[in-house]
């Protein structure tokens, strides 16, 4: 008997000090709005100068979600469309010399940001309350806000 319960101890132990140091590693070195700030400013500089790569450094490893029609593109696909500069690569860049049409509301304006930190959610407003609104989602994932969504809002 003595045995099982030192034995549960030891199992309880082990449970205890895995979970302080999951704990430990989802304790971010900068402020969670800081790093949203970096996040956003990599996404438009990617968009505005055509940096494909630049932009699927951002993206969630889940993919991105692109609004009002819902569909999600995951990052493989955004990925393999990006190389053959075809599908979501021509409505974020220039495609036979016509600029996207989602691209061109990656403009530099006014920001407005909503943060969970406890869920780890963002909503970033960019171009806030003009006719040129872009509603961007992000998810903090391992210290690093990730982009999981884009939305032209009409």
């Amino acid at each position: 008997m003595p045995r099982t319960v030192s034995m549960g101890l030891f199992v309880g132990l082990i449970m205890t000090l895995a979970l302080l140091g999951q704990a430990s590693a989802q304790t971010c070195p900068r402020a969670a709005a800081a790093e949203l700030d970096s996040a956003i400013a990599q996404t438009l500089a990617a968009v505005q100068s055509g940096d494909a790569e630049g932009l699927l450094g951002v993206i969630s490893d889940d993919g991105v979600a692109f609004n009002p029609e819902g569909s999600q593109v995951g990052y493989r696909a955004l990925q393999a469309e990006f190389s053959n500069k075809s599908g979501r690569f021509c409505a974020l860049f220039t495609c036979n010399g016509q600029r996207g049409a989602l691209g061109t509301k990656f403009q530099r304006g006014q920001i407005d940001k909503q943060i969970d930190e406890r869920r780890g959610l963002a909503t970033v407003f960019i171009n806030a309350n003009t006719n040129d609104e872009l509603q961007l989602h992000y998810k903090l994932r391992n210290c690093r806000w990730e982009l999981t969504g884009v939305a032209m809002v009409e």
